[in-house]
């Protein structure tokens, strides 16, 4: 909305679970813009391949030519969170990091299954895991420790250095009848 109304420079870079595969759309200003980006975000259209450095922090900083706010948005449901949350703090030095940690665990918490076995697939590796129903039950509280222990990382990276700010989002109840209401009616 800022770079809609103020007439900020926005832009947008994604990354894979790895940080292996970095793609942008250079900042630019208007409303075309950001309606733009969005799309690009949704459907992966029109995203250029960013040059990789050495680390996260120089590839991103490579790009950034001016100082920027950058928020950083993920579950962070990945291996080497801590790492990256280290990287992003370098960052900081030279941007304003901002990190929004989404709270995904409630999207764990599933009915109750009579089956033995359940097959899932991760939308986003393309794989997929059986899990008996004692493993689907502890998906929920196994995520909500993991996002935990994240914030607790970025906790402590902020508290030795200049390090970024945190913002954990968790959706509440109503906000969630409301999504499975949407997806129910545009079923």
């Amino acid at each position: 909305m800022s770079a809609v109304f103020f007439q900020d420079m926005f832009g947008l870079i994604t990354f894979d679970a790895k940080f292996e595969q970095l793609a942008a759309i250079r900042p630019r200003i208007g409303k075309n813009q950001v309606i733009h980006c969005l799309d690009a975000y949704q459907f992966g259209e029109g995203l250029q391949p960013l040059k990789r450095a050495d680390s996260i922090s120089m590839s991103l900083a490579g790009f950034m030519r001016k100082t920027s706010m950058v928020p950083v948005i993920s579950d962070f449901l990945f291996d080497e969170a801590e790492a990256v949350l280290k990287e992003l703090s370098q960052l900081n030095s030279a941007h304003d990091v901002f990190i929004v940690l989404i709270d995904s665990a409630f999207a764990f918490e599933l009915p109750p299954v009579s089956a033995g076995w359940i097959e899932a697939f991760d939308v986003e590796t393309g794989t997929s895991k059986v899990l008996s129903r004692k493993a689907l039950r502890t998906l929920s509280a196994r995520t909500r420790t993991w996002q935990d222990q994240v914030a607790a990382w970025r906790r402590r990276s902020t508290s030795t250095s200049c390090g970024s700010a945190l913002t954990s989002c968790r959706p509440n109840r109503d906000e969630r009848v409301l999504a499975e209401r949407r997806l129910r009616k545009a079923a």
